[in-house]
């Protein structure tokens, strides 16, 4: 049950700005920000398990995010289908959000269980959603948040309460932004359910928000943000990542550690 909302176009300077916690099983392991391909270079988390990633920007300033969809009573993940994280970062070695729809119509998406990607630049962003068969939207500029089912979904108390939290920030400066969205990400409330809640713990089944993403991203990359909580960010504390955007593009590429 991740969750990303998506500032587009509405924070001065950062036509890109997220916020995003990542729930998965304690036991599935996960590698913070580094260099995970160098043509294109490509930063974002790495899942031990598949290799993959739920999160990541490309030298180009592409950015995609990753959820799963949540499957109905009757429905079961298969086991054998491609990691969806592979997916995300097979998008990323792509240019714009339109080479990613295009792309993913060739790539077989009936290879992969259900999710959503969140696909953007400094000039477009779109979300595409497979149950099935994939569908593509646009997206225009504002907040947007999406979790396990549809953008922007009503019926998700996560999503209304991360719409609470964060819609009065839009038009702030990154400045004021940062702390006020690593408390957002750190979410919790008193007497509701972990659905109601951003930083999630389920500790009888071992599950919950295993990290926290905050990204901002400058068209050429230069003075972007990425911020990194590795653990329930109401816990774990925020580590800078941004030294990333411009040590890697100055670096010989053969010289990079994946």
């Amino acid at each position: 049950m991740c969750i990303i909302a998506l500032m587009f176009q509405t924070v001065p300077h950062y036509p890109i700005v997220i916020a995003a916690n990542r729930d998965e099983y304690y036991s599935r392991f996960a590698l913070g920000p580094r260099v995970l391909q160098r043509h294109p270079i490509i930063w974002g988390g790495r899942d031990l398990q598949a290799s993959g990633s739920w999160l990541g920007v490309n030298a180009h300033g592409l950015v995609v995010g990753l959820t799963n969809r949540r499957l109905s009573d009757e429905q079961a993940n298969d086991d054998e289908r491609r990691s969806r994280g592979l997916l995300c970062l097979d998008a990323l070695r792509l240019l714009r959000p339109a080479d990613v729809a295009s792309w993913l119509v060739s790539e077989t998406p009936e290879r992969y269980n259900p999710f959503n990607l969140l696909v953007m630049d400094a000039e477009s962003a779109l979300w595409i959603a497979y149950d099935g068969k994939p569908e593509v939207c646009w997206l225009e500029s504002g907040l947007h948040i999406l979790a396990n089912q549809n953008l922007n979904d009503d019926d998700s108390l996560r999503v209304q309460r991360a719409r609470d939290l964060i819609e009065p920030m839009q038009g702030w400066s990154l400045h004021e932004l940062r702390p006020h969205l690593e408390r957002a990400c750190s979410d919790h409330q008193d007497n509701v359910t972990d659905r109601e809640t951003l930083c999630m713990h389920r500790e009888e089944t071992q599950y919950g928000t295993v990290s926290s993403s905050i990204l901002a991203i400058k068209p050429g990359l230069q003075q972007s943000c990425y911020l990194y909580a590795d653990g329930h960010p109401c816990e774990a504390a925020y580590h800078d990542y941004s030294y990333l955007f411009t040590s890697t593009q100055n670096s010989p590429l053969d010289s990079l550690p994946l």
